[in-house]
């Protein structure tokens, strides 16, 4: 369909089929001669090729069933799918530190902690992990500044006091 914005400044558009006959315009009245294709003035659109990506060739055999399945290309070694960044965040987010230091080996010790993940000693008894070794006076004294490990020391005496219960039940029921 032929168009064309006329003197008066209207765009006219005409039939198919009236290409190079004359007419009227119709807002103003002025006389029109309908363009043909090659006058209007349009270029003729450019003609879009499409190349298939890299590798193209691999992952069509295997659409077909006649190759393996392609190997990616390149990933990068810090790629994190979005159910690992959340469960990173969330544990980032339970981590609390605290203003307490380890006694023994000065590294920072998180709310709730109870056994330094840098040296291993238990922070209810002043032991290492393997009872190797035993913090010293000083150190167990600032040890019972921290407030969490009162509760935490109680705990384990009532958790001791039951298991003596249970053993003395055991040898009278023998």
């Amino acid at each position: 369909m032929p168009e064309l914005v006329h003197d008066c400044g209207k765009k006219v558009r005409f039939p198919s089929g009236t290409e190079g006959k004359r007419g009227k315009c119709p807002h103003c009245g002025g006389s029109v001669e309908v363009p043909s294709a090659a006058d209007s003035g349009l270029a003729p659109l450019p003609k879009i090729e499409l190349t298939p990506p890299p590798n193209w060739g691999e992952y069509q055999a295997y659409l077909e069933g006649t190759g393996p399945p392609p190997r990616p290309v390149v990933m990068p070694h810090k790629l994190m799918l979005q159910a690992e960044a959340d469960e990173k965040w969330d544990r980032q987010a339970e981590v609390r530190p605290s203003r307490f230091n380890c006694p023994n080996c000065r590294s920072r010790i998180n709310m709730d902690q109870l056994i330094c993940t840098g040296c291993g000693v238990d922070f209810r008894t002043g032991f290492t992990v393997d009872k190797s070794a035993k913090l010293n006076e000083k150190g167990m004294t600032y040890l019972e500044q921290i407030p969490w490990l009162d509760d935490a020391r109680r705990k384990g005496d009532a958790d001791e006091d039951d298991g003596d219960a249970k053993k003395k039940k055991r040898r009278v029921g023998k």
